[in-house]
């Protein structure tokens, strides 16, 4: 321990006079005095101590800044053996000034660490006695690196780091020369640090074993030509910089990974790593990369992974992608095309964004016709020239029993976890400052033929077609299918019927209802007109899903991007969910008006006129576009499976959204139901239990049952499971839903034109006196024209009947029940 001096020799010294100081205060002395004490205090058992060069004692509390040597902060909790690096120094000094203070390091207990920070800080200093194996500057006005900045350091540095120099802007040509131990730069939040020269690595040491400049301004990737060129980096890191594109041949490094995330690439030019040997490339979070060269990874040796996800990349260039074994490419939706599989000979494992594009390893002969054939005539002509081969290689056999290729060449990984091999390859000794988060590459030895062997034997001896087994996410299923939208030949049957069903009874139900124009527009007429039209946008919908399966019979993997992104499923997909809402909508006012009609027959002025009805649907109408068009904008998504329909849910957003379709479906339904339950009550009990007496009425009871009952069948199956798949429980598989959205979804749109119109009597009254206007069926429409004038006589009969005895009570009872009847039996206008 350093011998201090005593009082009065300070005070000797102190108070001496000097040229141009005068003596310090007796305040002054005092305190200096304290701050004596307190030093000699701290120097005790209780420190925190290092080994220095010299083989003294350091203490954790060693500071010291731009006036004064070590121990001015003496506060032994304040640097202590475990602080951070990340922990701020600049708490309590002036904006101008800088402190340095040096550490134990936390995981290396031989190793001094030292952090210097302040805004004051304009040049590493220089006057650091300590052996420092880790520098630091945080948070500095550092303006450049000048090339001599660390050399004083250079026998025994190993890492050095720049934290938020929000001010460094240049560093100087051969700044990282003659530090002969270095194995770690690390530079990250450097905003004006744009470019780095040729010569910024030269005379760097072999020893360097990560380079991460992550958080800056670098618009380029800087040359590396300086790097050891015999020597395997393990990481080179160019994360979230403002990188814009990479040239040709402009990257030529060996390391295990190099990360360019997160920067603004638009394009990777011709060759633009050739000559590098990486293991694991990572271009991901480029949302601007649309482009690359068709030769872009040319020249790349020994890649064992790419990542290029969130990208908006439309193709996959394959040159220089032979030997990859893992391809990253989730959450890029723009990508259209993948290469075949047979530009990939070690594929083991491929994380996609489109289920379809694995279907393309799994059909090759489908997915690339051409490159498949050239691949059976290249084995075709192996296996001729063996056979004209020496007979008595046994191996023979094992050719001969390998060129049936089956159709389904790939297979998919299964879904049992343990299968996947995510482990990450982990090296002996990994830096702190790197991400421990990261997988990082390795490179696998070449397998090297016996070169005394004849290349004939080693062909016919050792080349076997082999089956590859790739593991490929996500895996295609029934609503993202690889072969057939429908999956399944009665479906397909079954749809086609519901097709023409919807279509044509809606289509005759608008022609009829739009053809004939009475004097006063009725308001059931009216609402038929909306509801017709909402279940012919339902079968469209069913026609343009048919039509698709129908033209990708076997092979739709190779048709669902254009199908799914393209505008043939945006428009599907907005006509299935505008025409279900107003569908749904309009049979809710149909009821609800009916049961005003019949349940208050007393009352004319409590039914819905036409102005009403008018207002009421142009909110189905409105409520039916914003519903429809939410997909549109980024609230789940038509996109998602084969049959358009908005079932992505990736937020919380596109939760709310699901959750309202159904529930507004649910309510709907509910409100049909208790309508229709009231009415038939209306009728009384001596008529429910009437059979053969009164026909009419037990037939009228079964028509409101039916009309629940598909109702029911519609749409409670995809409410209650679509429910329960978002509380995070499914009930069925993906099979036995898409038999429920194909098939059970649009069965309304058959029914409806059906139930509501073409089976009553004022439709087929209408439908005649279109006919008979046309020459046609004229005798049968008087007769229908006769039949109804004598049903109104009973009706004007029974209201003038009311009137006349409305102050008794049970007669007025009596007549709303005779009212009720009628009006149910002679189906007044529609319904």
């Amino acid at each position: 321990m350093e011998k201090h001096p005593s009082l009065s020799q300070r005070m000797d010294t102190t108070c001496r006079p000097r040229k141009g100081l005068k003596c310090l205060s007796f305040e002054f002395q005092c305190r200096l005095l304290l701050h004596h004490l307190l030093l000699t205090s701290l120097s005790g058992r209780h420190c925190v101590y290092a080994t220095s060069a010299a083989g003294g004692a350091l203490s954790a509390s060693n500071c010291h800044d731009i006036h004064h040597g070590f121990d001015v902060y003496p506060n032994p909790t304040a640097v202590s053996l475990a602080q951070s690096t990340d922990t701020p120094l600049t708490a309590a000094m002036p904006r101008s000034a800088w402190k340095c203070c040096c550490w134990n390091a936390s995981n290396q207990a031989e190793e001094v660490e030292c952090r210097c920070e302040g805004d004051g800080l304009n040049r590493v200093p220089q006057t650091l006695t300590l052996p420092i194996q880790r520098l630091t500057i945080a948070s500095a006005g550092l303006p450049r690196l000048r090339h001599t900045g660390l050399k004083v350091y250079g026998s025994t540095l190993l890492d050095v780091a720049f934290t938020d120099c929000l001010q460094l802007e240049l560093i100087q040509d051969g700044a990282f020369a003659n530090l002969t131990l270095l194995r770690t730069i690390y530079i990250t939040n450097a905003p004006k640090l744009t470019f780095l020269s040729k010569d910024v690595f030269l005379g760097i040491s072999d020893t360097v074993d990560i380079i991460r400049i992550i958080n800056s301004g670098l618009t380029r990737v800087p040359d590396l030509g300086h790097l050891p060129p015999h020597n395997i980096l393990q990481m080179i890191d160019l994360d979230n910089n403002q990188i814009t594109r990479i040239d040709s041949k402009s990257i030529k490094v060996k390391t295990a990974q190099l990360i360019l995330t997160n920067n603004e690439i638009s394009y990777v030019d011709d060759s633009a790593f050739f000559g590098s040997k990486i293991a694991k490339l990572s271009l991901k979070e480029n949302k601007k990369l649309q482009m690359m060269h068709p030769n872009a990874f040319d020249g790349i040796i020994d890649i064992a992974e790419l990542d290029l996800s969130s990208t908006s990349l439309v193709g996959l260039p394959s040159a220089g992608l032979q030997n990859i074994e893992a391809l990253y490419i989730q959450n890029t939706h723009t990508l259209k095309t993948i290469p075949s599989i047979y530009n990939f000979r070690n594929l083991q494992r491929a994380y996609l964004t489109h289920s379809f594009h694995c279907c393309a390893f799994q059909f090759p002969s489908r997915h690339d016709p051409q490159r498949h054939a050239q691949r059976m005539l290249e084995i075709e002509k192996w296996r001729k020239q063996c056979k004209s081969d020496s007979g008595s290689r046994k191996e023979r056999s094992t050719l001969d029993n390998s060129f049936d290729m089956p159709e389904d060449f790939g297979s998919f990984g299964g879904t049992d976890d343990s299968a996947i091999d995510i482990t990450p390859i982990t090296f002996a000794s990994f830096d702190y400052m790197a991400d421990d988060t990261m997988n990082k590459g390795t490179f696998h030895e070449k397998i090297i033929l016996n070169p005394g062997d004849d290349s004939s034997a080693e062909l016919c001896g050792n080349f076997t077609f082999r089956k590859p087994n790739i593991e490929c996410y996500p895996m295609p299923n029934d609503l993202n299918p690889c072969e057939d939208v429908m999956g399944y030949q009665w479906l397909r049957i079954s749809v086609w019927i519901v097709v023409a069903l919807a279509v044509v009874g809606n289509v005759a139900v608008l022609t009829v209802i739009l053809s004939i124009r009475p004097e006063s527009t009725p308001v059931p007429r009216f609402l038929m007109c909306h509801l017709a039209f909402a279940d012919l946008c339902l079968g469209l919908y069913l026609l343009l899903v048919a039509c698709i399966d129908a033209h990708s019979m076997g092979e739709y993997f190779n048709f669902a991007y254009d199908w799914q992104y393209g505008l043939g499923c945006k428009v599907a997909g907005f006509l299935t969910v505008f025409a279900s809402h107003l569908s749904v909508f309009t049979l809710t006012v149909i009821t609800i008006e009916r049961w005003l009609a019949i349940t208050q027959a007393m009352y004319l002025n409590h039914r819905i006129k036409l102005r009403p009805a008018a207002l009421i649907m142009l909110g189905g109408w409105i409520y039916s576009m914003l519903m429809s068009s939410m997909p549109l904008f980024g609230i789940s998504n038509y996109s998602s499976t084969s049959i358009c329909l908005p079932m992505e849910n990736r937020d919380v957003y596109d939760t709310i959204y699901l959750i309202a379709i159904l529930g507004s479906n649910g309510v709907a339904f509910s409100i049909i139901a208790v309508c229709y339950a009231q009415i038939y009550l209306s009728l009384g009990r001596e008529t429910r239990q009437t059979h053969q007496n009164n026909p009419g009425e037990l037939s009228v009871a079964k028509k409101m049952a039916l009309l629940v009952f598909t109702n029911f069948a519609c749409w409670s199956p995809i409410a209650f499971f679509g429910l329960t798949a978002l509380a995070g429980y499914p009930l069925i598989n993906v099979t036995k839903s898409k038999i429920l959205l194909v098939f059970f979804y649009p069965l309304n749109s058959c029914a409806d034109p059906y139930l509501y119109a073409i089976l009553t009597s004022q439709y087929r009254q209408d439908l005649f006196t279109l006919l008979s206007k046309l020459g046609l069926c004229r005798q049968s429409a008087l007769k229908y024209k006769d039949s109804l004038s004598g049903q109104a006589t009973t009706r004007f009969t029974i209201h003038g009947s009311i009137q006349r005895h409305s102050s008794l009570t049970c007669k007025m009872q009596t007549v709303m029940g005779a009212e009720t009847q009628k009006m149910l039996k002679n189906s007044e206008d529609y319904v």
